[in-house]
């Protein structure tokens, strides 16, 4: 399960024109269970730090509680590629 959403940063000059030098900025939160071998080769080849988020999370053994999870931020192009890459990184992992 991956999750995509669209996270604004705040503004750092508020009389700054709001269409210029903004970009929609992204968050692709990484499940629990993906190798950090893979992450942090995600990290390197498309040079982000990774960020910690709280979500809630449901478990089949308890209800809905606050975890704090990792995630990438960035544009939606560049997260698309990230989503691919730790898909076929993750699945190679578990081919080894």
């Amino acid at each position: 399960m991956t999750v995509m959403s669209e996270h604004k940063e705040p503004a750092e000059n508020e009389n700054e024109n709001e269409n210029e030098n903004q970009k929609d900025v992204y968050e692709l939160i990484i499940p629990p269970g993906i190798p950090s071998k893979v992450i942090i080769a995600a990290s390197k080849k498309f040079d982000l730090d990774v960020a910690k988020v709280s979500a809630s999370v449901e478990t089949a053994f308890e209800e809905a509680v606050p975890r704090e999870l990792l995630a990438f931020r960035a544009d939606r192009e560049t997260i698309e590629k990230i989503r691919d890459f730790l898909i076929e990184e993750t699945k190679k992992f578990i081919e080894e």
